[in-house]
């Protein structure tokens, strides 16, 4: 149910890998995922232009076809992400996570009574088993939270944010990172490369699973071999134009 199966292969360390969807929002895109290995999406709000529409039916094929839709909102509060919810992902990411005050948030808005304070309603009420307690209790655990840590702050908070025992990964944002160490998207920066496995050992030391955000296979190699086998692996319009760049110098290669 939802990300039941994601979360196993996460806390197995297994290599898990999904696009972003942050411009283009074709629901058909998901059979395709599924069918070429994807084991999750990452459905971005933070930086698109998505309607609750796009979000509804792209979180329902999700559910239909058996691939985790996990759902980036533009900040952590709770009137998001309780709307957010209602529309049936299999689990939030959670961007610029610094603060407690930021997780007390998506708490309220992502359980019932008495661990948060949402009320049940929406589309995805339908995918219900039903509406007593064991049912949302199922629901509730079968949510995969992925914590996102994109600045010092939240690096040295990361112990305490990290903690909690609904939070099931951490996911580096390298390039707000970057941004925020005053290497502004020098990746290859050693100050970069040791904040971001500074950000790997202190989920390692929660028990916690820890992905990586890449574009292409080489970024994929390096760092898997620093320990990362949790990947975002790129933007579908990236994808498509770094396959559609290739396409045409082969072509006129020929």
């Amino acid at each position: 149910m939802f990300a039941t199966e994601l979360k196993a292969r996460l806390r197995r360390g297994e290599l898990t890998l999904g696009p972003m969807m942050s411009f283009d929002f074709w629901p058909g895109y998901l059979e395709i995922f599924k069918a070429e290995g994807m084991d999750f999406v990452f459905l971005d709000l933070e930086h698109s232009a998505a309607s609750l529409r796009d979000v509804e039916e792209i979180c329902r094929v999700g559910r239909l076809i058996g691939l985790p839709v996990l759902l980036r909102p533009e900040a952590s509060v709770y009137h998001l992400i309780r709307r957010y919810v209602d529309m049936g992902p299999a689990g939030l990411i959670l961007p610029w996570t610094e603060q407690a005050a930021q997780l007390d948030a998506v708490q309220d808005g992502l359980f019932l009574p008495p661990k948060g304070k949402r009320g049940p309603g929406g589309p995805a009420i339908f995918a219900n088993r039903g509406l007593d307690r064991a049912a949302w209790d199922e629901v509730e655990e079968s949510l995969c939270v992925v914590m996102q840590i994109e600045s010092p702050r939240g690096l040295a908070n990361l112990p305490e944010l990290g903690a909690r025992d609904w939070v099931d990964a951490i996911l580096v944002g390298p390039y707000d990172l970057s941004l925020n160490l005053g290497r502004h998207g020098q990746m290859d920066h050693p100050e970069v490369i040791e904040a971001i496995d500074h950000i790997h050992r202190g989920a390692q030391a929660l028990g916690k699973p820890c992905g990586m955000v890449i574009g292409m296979p080489e970024q994929a190699a390096f760092w898997r071999a620093r320990g990362f086998h949790f990947l975002v692996t790129g933007e579908v319009s990236v994808m498509i134009r770094q396959r559609t760049r290739q396409f045409v110098e082969t072509i006129r290669a020929l």
